[in-house]
């Protein structure tokens, strides 16, 4: 083989790769939207189906059973519905909460609702973000949003959505593995990314608001769920230390 048929072959594999993690993504997204379980337990006057949490937890479990991608895409997607349902933010909800139903834009947060908060540091009536979160699932190549933490310079915490085009922010490469394939996870760092308050969803206190819909999509999912990422994060870790040198 030539030098050069060498360096196209090498080339093309991580195309490849990538192509089929964006297909994966894009089509555990929809399954999730064609499910309906976005709308689900969600105010008919928000444009939701209303019905139950009950419902919603069944759902979720059958959609686990079939594809464990869209069951993290469901647990990103629609606790991140939950949230703007809940914000005090009228104009950032109207603007953003109907794209998240139909899919057309994919939300998420950090799996560990109480990792670290991002740094906030002021720039004039603005703020520069400052920080890293290893797993966020649903970061599809559409564009998505991502609520995230972020403590201020008094020291208070607030949750902020930030958009995937925001310069300063960059989400890595997907974590590797059976147990994320297809859920688009993957760390997000926030390197003095801009932050205007009219994109403020809540104050510290969104975790008790979205604390049903979580415990709902949680029991659902069970074993894929988040308690289950940080099993696979110590497992992973504990695989790499023992690998041979």
């Amino acid at each position: 083989m030539t030098p050069s048929r060498k360096a196209l072959i090498s080339t093309a594999a991580p195309v490849n790769e990538k192509k089929a993690v964006v297909a994966a993504g894009l089509e555990a997204l929809r399954l999730v939207v064609e499910s309906g379980l976005l709308r689900c337990a969600v105010p008919e006057s928000l444009g939701g189906d209303g019905g139950s949490l009950g419902v919603l937890s069944q759902g979720a479990t059958e959609l686990a059973e079939r594809s464990k991608a869209a069951a993290w895409i469901l647990w990103a997607q629609r606790t991140t519905i939950e949230a703007l349902v809940h914000s005090p933010n009228i104009g950032l909800r109207e603007y953003l909460l109907p794209q998240l139903l139909e899919g057309e834009r994919a939300g998420t947060l950090p799996l560990t609702l109480g990792e670290r908060a991002i740094l906030a540091e002021e720039a004039g009536n603005a703020y520069r973000l400052y920080g890293h979160l290893e797993h966020v699932p649903n970061l599809q190549w559409l564009g998505f949003t991502l609520l995230a933490p972020i403590q201020r310079p008094d020291r208070s915490i607030a949750w902020v959505a930030l958009r995937s085009e925001e310069d300063g922010l960059r989400a890595g490469i997907d974590h590797a593995g059976d147990f994320w394939w297809g859920s688009r996870t993957a760390p997000v760092t926030l390197e003095g990314a801009f932050f205007r308050m009219d994109e403020w969803v809540n104050e510290a206190e969104l975790i008790d608001a979205i604390d049903p819909v979580l415990k709902a999509l949680s029991l659902s999912v069970g074993e894929i769920g988040p308690e289950a990422a940080a099993r696979a994060r110590t497992r992973s870790g504990s695989a790499s230390s023992k690998a041979p040198a």
